[in-house]
């Protein structure tokens, strides 16, 4: 059996990720689904090869420096976490279309109570899934579509290290949505 059968295999094994959303969040980061190192280690965006925590870290929505274990941490500081589906597998271009469309519901019930003022899709597909044909004329930041939940909606690319082409445009996109929810960051300040 190849390895990547056997990871495959493990990952239907191992529990999703906890949906770290709470009351009257500024902010929550929609993911496609958890990834199998992220769920081993039971954070989110926990592969080592992820730039989200570099990249949030770098941005003006974060004091200090962060891991993925600061995760569940961050609603204090108005910060939640999900994905719109919650299985988890290897590669997330194995979630079919299909099912992204059947999370839909589910989300939306799972979402609505955080009340979040911003939801960031660290992803165009889960963004396209809820929003279909929205994607062609938009770029990455703010997205000028319907809220939802009440909530603005941003896009960012995925910070995946099979993007890393674009993840100079996830620090833009994060300094943009800081910006808009009147965030700064105190290390900037403390020169």
């Amino acid at each position: 059996m190849s390895t990547r059968m056997s990871r495959s295999h493990s990952a239907g094994e191992l529990p999703t990720l906890p949906d770290l959303l709470t009351p009257g969040l500024d902010l929550v980061f929609v993911g496609i689904n958890p990834g199998e190192r992220s769920a081993e280690r039971g954070h989110y965006y926990g592969h080592p090869g992820n730039a989200f925590w570099r990249c949030i870290s770098r941005s003006p929505l974060a004091s200090r420096e962060l891991t993925p274990e600061d995760d569940a941490a961050l609603a204090q500081d108005g910060i939640g976490f999900t994905d719109l589906v919650k299985r988890v597998i290897t590669d997330s271009s194995l979630v079919t279309d299909d099912e992204l469309r059947e999370a839909i519901p589910a989300f939306r019930a799972r979402l609505a109570p955080a009340t979040p003022r911003a939801v960031c899709f660290t992803a165009v597909r889960p963004f396209a899934a809820l929003y279909p044909g929205a994607w062609r004329a938009r770029g990455w930041g703010r997205q000028d579509v319907p809220p939802l939940e009440g909530a603005q909606v941003w896009v960012m690319p995925s910070p995946s290290g099979r993007a890393a082409a674009y993840h100079r445009d996830i620090d833009t996109v994060l300094a943009a949505l800081a910006a808009d929810l009147g965030r700064t960051n105190a290390r900037r300040g403390a020169a």
